[in-house]
């Protein structure tokens, strides 16, 4: 590999922790044995129904884990874009098949208790609104739609509440540390209040990621694909900045706030309720 070539890959990537040679590896064998590994043991017809929303749920994650890592690599925000509705629509088979699996119609992919789980339904409903896909909203809510954590949990409510219909409005958060943070720059405060929100959250985010599966994995990349890192990404500050309108010049280059995500967001037309 010439200099060059790994210079333009510095360049390009958006977070300096990704490895190209980790990069380039995961690139290929997700796509040509993770996923097909995936598809072929959903083609087994005695496969049990456990199995089976488990392995729909590892594409839904792979699918997820692999824009992620993309977009951390530098890839174009509209390319991405377009790739959003297969994610969600995996996550619905996932649920969908969860929901055989456990013979109740209402069980919810997520659980709100679970800060993995949490991090990842705020992020799937923060890039619809960053990647203006709206039209994909209520098919995100449907990963949890009349379950326990539905209408209850005020962060998510906030953000569903902007394209859904008569959502609740709360205070409870299933983890405060660190949402509570970013759910006071949601309140009717002075523009420099929500900008200190911000950055404060942003500020706590990480560390208070200790305990999650990819808590640390970029010191785990090697060229054969081992480490699990996708990128640290606040997608849910660049929502909350795009929605209330905060000014973002005070924290636009810290290293988790994904900028060009709310940069683009406001170079479209919102649609809300």
């Amino acid at each position: 590999m010439s200099a060059s070539e790994t210079t333009s890959f510095e360049q390009r990537r958006r977070q300096p922790l990704l490895n190209e040679e980790y990069y380039l590896f995961c690139d290929d064998h997700v796509r040509t044995h993770t996923l097909t590994d995936i598809e072929h043991a959903l083609l087994h017809n005695n496969l049990s129904d456990e199995m089976r929303w488990l392995e729909y749920r590892r594409k839904a994650d792979a699918l997820y884990e692999t824009m992620s890592r993309d977009y951390t690599a530098g890839q174009p925000i509209d390319a991405l874009r377009e790739r959003f509705g297969v994610i969600v629509q995996a996550y619905q088979d996932a649920a969908r098949f969860n929901r055989i699996f456990e013979n109740e119609p209402a069980t919810p992919l997520f659980d709100f208790s679970y800060r993995d789980d949490y991090v990842r339904v705020v992020e799937l409903i923060s890039l619809p609104i960053l990647l203006h896909r709206e039209d994909l909203m209520a098919a995100v809510h449907s990963l949890f739609k009349g379950g326990g954590p539905d209408e209850n949990d005020a962060l998510v409510e906030d953000l569903l509440g902007k394209y859904l219909p008569n959502r609740p409005y709360l205070e409870h958060s299933h983890q405060p540390e660190p949402y509570g943070i970013l759910l006071d720059a949601t309140a009717p405060t002075p523009m420099e209040e929500k900008q200190e929100d911000i950055g404060l959250f942003l500020q706590a985010w990480y560390p208070c990621m200790r305990g999650v599966g990819w808590y640390d994995s970029h010191k785990r990349q090697s060229p054969r694909g081992a480490g699990g890192y996708f990128g640290y990404w606040a997608f849910d500050a660049a929502a909350v900045a795009y929605l209330y309108d905060v000014d973002d010049r005070p924290f636009r280059d810290h290293w988790l706030y994904p900028k060009d995500l709310a940069d683009f967001a406001r170079s479209m037309p919102r649609s809300i309720v």
